[in-house]
């Protein structure tokens, strides 16, 4: 009995297996059929929904305005020469009140005679004078720059007959500021300036019955103006 009863249970087994998988199969298409299908309409709200603005706040920012850097002071303009003419006057001396008398002549054969005579030439009176041909600017000067220097200086200068420099002098200096008035000294350079460019001055010499003669001149230098 127990042995054909082991082979019925082995016959019965592959049975079972299948239909055991076949329960499971069709339990699980149940499942799938039944499972709720997805809210299409729910997804799509949800996906293509209106969103509100969204308010973004900017600081607002003053506008500023930026300081300009003041500009350079100007370059003082180049010195004004104003040259003046200074003729020679004419001098005539009295030789009767030139006589030097002497208690003792001695043995100077002039000093016994008990004056000394003579007449000093008289500068002949110009018919033309000295005409400036070429100018020199002096140079003002750094140090008169920086302080801001305001002056004139006047040169008187001895012109040859061939028109040359032969001497330069400083004979007036002046402070423009605050108001002008006549100084011993200026200093800062500027004497020596004035007397370099006024040597660098040629001139159209003086004449006198159509001949060329020595003659004095000035020039008035002016800086910072």
């Amino acid at each position: 009995m127990r042995p054909l009863h082991r082979q019925r249970e082995r016959a019965a087994y592959p049975l079972r297996m299948m239909a055991s998988l076949a329960f499971t199969l069709g339990l699980l298409v149940l499942v799938v059929r039944l499972w709720p299908a997805p809210d299409r309409t729910a997804s799509q709200a949800v996906v293509y929904r209106s969103l509100a603005p969204e308010v973004i706040a900017l600081e607002e920012v003053m506008p500023t305005r930026q300081a300009r850097p003041a500009p350079p002071p100007p370059i003082p303009p180049l010195p004004v020469v104003v040259p003046d003419e200074v003729p020679l006057e004419e001098v005539e001396i009295n030789p009767d009140e030139n006589r030097l008398l002497l208690d003792e002549p001695g043995t100077d054969p002039f000093a016994a005679e008990g004056a000394l005579e003579g007449t000093l030439a008289a500068a002949p009176a110009f018919e033309v004078g000295p005409k400036p041909v070429r100018f020199v600017e002096p140079e003002y000067t750094r140090e008169a720059r920086r302080a801001r220097i305001r002056a004139e200086i006047v040169v008187e200068v001895q012109v040859s007959p061939t028109g040359q420099v032969l001497s330069a002098t400083v004979v007036e200096r002046y402070l423009l500021t605050p108001h002008r008035q006549r100084v011993d000294t200026l200093g800062y350079g500027l004497e020596e300036a004035a007397l370099a460019a006024a040597r660098r001055w040629r001139f159209r010499p003086a004449r006198v019955n159509d001949e060329p003669v020595p003659s004095f001149t000035r020039i008035t230098f002016s800086f910072g103006q």
